[in-house]
C-alpha cells in the first residue's frame, strides 16, 4: 500500500504532528470529540495555552480536523483490515518519529470501525435537484434606485431525497384515478422526501455559484470522492 494523498494545505495543517507523542494524543482524543460533539472552541484553547509551540487555537482546530479528514482517508482508500498501517503512515509522514507513528497507528486503527459503521448507518438522504424553474428580473427604478438597472435571478428549485431514477417525472404526478388512501400516501411522502426553494440572485453571485459547482463537479469524479462515495454506499 503506498502513502496516503494529502493536500499541501492538510499537510500544513498537520505539521503540529512534529511534537512530543503526549501532544499528539491530546490531538488525536481532541480529533475523536469532534467527530462526536462536533467542534469545541474552549478545548483548543485550553490546548494552545498548555503548549505555547502549538500557536493558536485556530492552529490546534485545523489540525484536529486535518486528523479526522486523514482518519476518513484511511477509512475509505484502505480497504482491507490486513494493510500494515504502520508501513502506511511512515510513507506518509517520513518526517514524524516511531513514537508519534505508533499514537497515529492506534488513532487510526481503533477509530476506523467507528467511522466505517458511522458512514453506512447514517442513510445519509441529501436533497438531490430535479427540476428549476428560473426568470430574469430586472427593476429600472425605484425611490431608492433612480437611474440604475438592477438585474436579478430568481429560480424555484424542486429538491427530492427519495432514491429513485433521475428519469422519473417526480414533480408532475397524476392523481387521476387515485383512491383517497393514496392520495394521502403521496401527500405523505411530498411532506417527507420533496422541498421548493425560492431563491434570488444577482448575476455576479450567480457565476460565482456555478463556478463553484463545476469546481464540485470535477473533483466528484476524482478517485478520493469516488471512495467516499463507495463508502457510504
Amino acid at each position: 500500500m503506498s502513502a496516503l494523498r494529502l493536500t499541501q494545505q492538510q499537510r500544513d495543517h498537520l505539521s503540529l504532528l512534529q511534537r512530543p507523542d503526549s501532544a499528539v494524543v491530546e490531538l488525536c482524543k481532541s480529533a475523536f470529540d469532534y467527530l462526536i460533539n462536533g467542534p469545541n472552541p474552549g478545548r483548543y484553547e485550553m490546548l494552545a495555552k498548555r503548549s505555547s509551540d502549538l500557536g493558536s487555537p485556530e492552529a490546534v482546530q485545523q489540525a484536529v480536523e486535518a486528523l479526522i479528514s486523514l482518519l476518513i482517508s484511511v477509512t475509505t482508500r484502505v480497504g482491507s483490515s490486513s494493510v500494515d498501517m504502520e508501513a502506511v503512515l511512515r510513507q506518509t509522514f517520513p518526517e514524524l518519529g516511531d513514537d508519534v507513528i505508533e499514537v497515529l497507528e492506534q488513532f487510526v486503527t481503533s477509530k476506523r470501525n467507528f467511522v466505517e459503521g458511522s458512514i453506512k448507518s447514517a442513510n445519509i438522504r441529501a436533497y438531490r435537484l430535479v427540476n428549476l424553474d428560473w426568470r430574469l428580473e430586472v427593476r429600472t427604478a425605484s425611490r431608492s434606485l433612480l437611474d440604475q438597472c438592477q438585474v436579478v435571478v430568481t429560480m424555484k428549485l424542486y429538491l427530492h431525497t427519495e432514491p429513485k431514477n433521475e428519469n422519473r417525472e417526480l414533480l408532475a404526478v397524476d392523481v387521476s384515478g387515485r383512491s383517497e388512501q393514496e392520495l394521502k400516501a403521496m401527500q405523505e411522502d411530498e411532506r417527507l422526501h420533496r422541498k421548493y426553494l425560492l431563491v434570488q440572485t444577482d448575476v455576479g453571485s450567480l457565476v460565482h455559484m456555478i463556478k463553484t459547482l463545476e469546481d464540485a463537479l470535477a473533483e466528484s469524479k476524482t478517485r478520493r470522492i469516488r471512495n467516499i462515495v463507495d463508502g457510504i454506499h
